[in-house]
């Protein structure tokens, strides 16, 4: 027959004694027993146990059971009735036997103290809030250089570490009117081909310089106002060993201005006046000849509008955009260069301006895809009812991290006043991919 085990639990504790008493007095309801009378309670449980086969395992409760009674506190967590001495502890296959049976006498303890202090309060002389502080100990210790004893407490806790700190002076906190930021982008790519490279090719070298610059109204402090400027200034350089004028060719020359003011009317909506400058700094040739193409304000672009101006940003802020529209518009065309053929430009001939009024929509907006990929656009539409002309600019980034990036261009024009008829010769597109250095500074 296999072997059982009951744990029975023998409290014999909770008990007040004198020093004239011979009888102890058991922490209960029922009247006190004599202590010949618990022991043969207990050896008729062990007999009865023994018949039946099961094992007897002693949990012996803890040592402060058999100290003087002492009332430390109401735990509402445990119950207030003796059927609940008999507590069960869960157990798991990780926990060892004797910590187990420790826990057992551990919860039996605090019934039964408890218990005690509830039903039978005389019998509890001592109160922990009122006992007094054990006894310290100090450890001594001799200071060899002046020959002093010295006593420090054991566990007692190291006094705090007063640092003197120097007075912080207040500042005051000026307002930032104006946000500002700057992007300069150096990006190049290079070719380089043996002599004897079987499909052929020429060296080449190409560099984009890319400057933008931001100053926009604080709209914290000016919720009413929306004041918006941008200054960009793009060059591409790309060497020609072909071409038997120069060593060099430029593939963009451009310097563009834009500004926006507005008064807010209701919601995100303002009253709006937007002005647009663009014109190439230096003088462009066509590859291979002495023609040349563009320089400054040739061709030239100046336009002012009054309208409506609309801007929202999503919460997250990974998306923003504006939209300015302006049916009240003044365009303005020139090519004031003599070299330079007028037509090509979409001007007629011997005329160095172009004057038109009409309406214009322009469009604004960043898109912030990944941590890393952000979208930038910007489409501006002019027509006087007769002609009509757009451009659409687009910027995909991709940063590696904070300095280096590729960068996708690409850049589309649709001008019906171009006169060439030749294959695209209204619409126009360029496209240019770079790699390179990239920071901005933000203030």
């Amino acid at each position: 027959m296999s072997s059982h085990k009951i744990l029975i639990t023998i409290a014999i504790a909770g008990f007040s004694a004198t020093a004239s008493a011979s009888v102890l007095q058991p922490v209960t309801l029922s009247e006190p027993i004599n202590i010949a009378d618990s022991i043969s309670v207990c050896d008729s449980l062990l007999a009865v146990a023994d018949s039946v086969g099961f094992e007897p395992v002693y949990e012996p409760l803890p040592a402060v059971m058999f100290l003087p009674a002492v009332y430390t506190g109401y735990d509402i967590n445990i119950p207030s009735t003796t059927e609940a001495f008999a507590d069960r502890v869960e157990v798991t296959d990780a926990m060892p036997e004797w910590l187990l049976r420790s826990l057992r006498a551990r919860k039996v303890a605090n019934r039964l103290m408890q218990y005690h202090s509830i039903n039978s309060p005389w019998q509890v002389p001592y109160n922990i809030r009122t006992m007094a502080a054990p006894p310290k100990k100090y450890i001594a210790k001799a200071d060899p250089n002046s020959t002093v004893t010295i006593f420090e407490e054991i566990g007692a806790t190291p006094p705090p570490v007063i640092v003197e700190k120097a007075p912080i002076e207040a500042s005051e906190i000026k307002k930032q009117h104006w946000l500002n930021k700057f992007t300069p982008l150096v990006q190049f790519s290079q070719y380089f081909f043996s002599p004897n490279w079987y499909q052929g090719g020429n060296n080449s070298l190409n560099l984009l310089a890319d400057f933008y610059y931001q100053s926009n109204l604080n709209t914290k402090f000016h919720p009413k106002l929306l004041f918006e400027n941008s200054f960009q200034w793009r060059t591409a350089l790309t060497s020609a060993p072909d071409d038997e004028y120069r060593a060099y060719s430029l593939t963009e020359n451009r310097f563009q201005i834009n500004s926006k003011f507005g008064y807010k009317a209701i919601y995100n909506w303002y009253y709006s006046i937007t002005a647009v400058l663009k014109t190439p700094i230096f003088c462009g040739y066509k590859n291979g000849t002495t023609t040349r193409t563009n320089s400054f304000m040739s061709p030239g672009e100046f336009n002012v509008g009054i309208g409506m101006t609309y801007g929202v940003t999503t919460k997250d802020k990974k998306f923003n955009i504006s939209l300015s529209i302006s049916p009240l518009s003044y365009n303005l065309k020139t090519v004031i260069d003599e070299k330079i053929d007028e037509t090509s430009h979409g001007l007629e001939e011997g005329h160095k301006g172009l004057n038109s009024i009409g309406s214009s929509l322009e469009s604004n907006w960043t898109w912030n895809i990944a941590y890393n990929v952000s979208w930038k656009s910007r489409i501006f539409v002019f027509t006087d009812y007769e002609r009509y002309q757009y451009d659409w600019q687009n910027q995909l980034s991709f940063n590696f991290n904070r300095f280096l990036s590729v960068n996708l261009f690409l850049d589309m024009r649709y001008d019906s006043t171009m006169k060439k008829r030749t294959y695209w010769y209204k619409t126009q597109m360029r496209e240019q991919v770079t790699v390179g250095f990239s920071y901005t500074f933000s203030h």
